[in-house]
């Protein structure tokens, strides 16, 4: 097969944020997103990363992310989430991060939409397969992230080991 059937888009530092994380239609459901990132971990790009974090609709995505910092989607730790997620913000080189509008009963006193942890990124686009999937991961009791509204993307941000470099004494 010569075509591309996945495509990470990053961007590193002690934080390595996934800003774009895609896997075309007629290959899903085969790992390719969580075979990406894994790759990822070895990279010189990531040695010194200690938190990896996206803004993805996909749960998916987020899950495939989970598998990078060895946790199960199912028990992410929020309070991580909401301890940090404002300095991690805060240094992102990419714009519509670093003004990102916290969405969430992590983020908003009395919050009764259903949300725990999102972004209002006005990323208006057909959840139909993001809302499947999500069916999905919640008939299995395997999703702490919420709800996907409208218009938001589900921010997820899991502290990692960096990776030590190979070497080999002679």
């Amino acid at each position: 097969m010569s075509d591309i059937v996945g495509n990470a888009h990053i961007f590193s530092g002690v934080v390595g944020w996934i800003t774009q994380l895609v896997v075309d239609k007629t290959v899903r459901k085969r790992y390719i997103a969580t075979q990406l990132l894994q790759t990822l971990k070895a990279h010189p790009l990531f040695q010194n990363v200690t938190v990896v974090g996206l803004v993805s609709s996909h749960p998916a995505a987020c899950n495939a992310l989970a598998k990078y910092a060895d946790v199960g989607i199912y028990s992410v730790d929020l309070d991580f989430i909401r301890d940090n997620v404002e300095k991690v913000l805060t240094a992102s080189n990419t714009s519509y991060l670093k003004s990102a509008h916290l969405r969430g009963t992590l983020f908003q006193v009395g919050c009764d939409t259903g949300a725990v942890s999102s972004v209002f990124t006005e990323f208006y686009v057909d959840h139909e397969e993001p809302l499947e999937a999500l069916d999905k991961f919640k008939a299995r009791g395997q999703w702490c992230l919420g709800e996907l509204l409208e218009g938001h993307e589900y921010l997820a941000l899991f502290p990692v080991a960096p990776l030590s470099p190979i070497s080999f004494a002679e």
